[in-house]
């Protein structure tokens, strides 16, 4: 493969690399409320361990032991660097979660926060001829905009906690971005590049669902 060949692939994969990292960018930015109602759910009945247990399980279901958790009093935080390899080039970056829960009574209050930071590495070229060396951009790490990662996260913890029948796939969390019910990247826990996606039993829920 001759300079101007690799060049030109270098090239190529930096738009697609930045353009994905950079689109979270245009999305339209969300109000205090939108945001509140967006990563906040109250569970009657529920205890707040029962929250923290069932949001480790959503983590190791999505993609095992990748995940890196810590727990806290009131609080957990789970984060998974992960690397996409392309040719030439790779992208790298880390999922940072935190997961907040308070009971009260018979009722627990939820909330949960989502960002992440990424870059990118790819062969830049010397001063010696045919030879390259690796370079590379990150960046910092941002929240995940819009509803459509909040809205699988969710849904996966009603099952997991007893409020919902079926387990969102991300198959279904996908068709809903696509039919505008959400909206959003939701690559966080559905992406074919890096996520295992384990499809959960109904031993995994930690709360049996009751039909009403």
């Amino acid at each position: 493969m001759n300079y101007f060949h690799i060049i030109q692939r270098i090239i190529i994969v930096s738009v697609v690399l930045f353009s994905i990292s950079g689109c979270m960018a245009h999305y339209p930015q969300m109000t205090r409320e939108e945001w509140k109602q967006t990563t906040t759910r109250q569970y009657d009945g529920v205890k707040r361990d029962d929250v923290f247990n069932a949001a480790e399980k959503l983590f190791r279901l999505a993609d095992g032991d990748d995940f890196i958790v810590s727990h806290q009093e009131n609080s957990m935080n789970a984060s998974r660097p992960w690397t996409v390899y392309l040719v030439l080039a790779a992208s790298f970056g880390v999922d940072s979660w935190n997961v907040e829960a308070r009971s009260d009574g018979e009722k627990t209050l939820a909330s949960v926060f989502v960002s992440q930071s990424n870059g990118a590495a790819m062969p830049m070229p010397t001063t010696q001829a045919n030879t390259y060396s690796v370079g590379g951009g990150s960046g910092m790490g941002i929240p995940i905009l819009g509803t459509a990662i909040y809205d699988v996260f969710w849904a996966r913890m009603d099952w997991l906690l007893g409020k919902r029948k079926n387990w969102m796939t991300c198959k279904e969390a996908d068709e809903r971005v696509k039919a505008n019910i959400v909206w959003g990247e939701n690559h966080a826990l559905c992406n074919k590049f890096n996520i295992k996606d384990i499809a959960p039993t109904e031993n995994d829920r930690l709360i049996k669902f009751v039909e009403r």
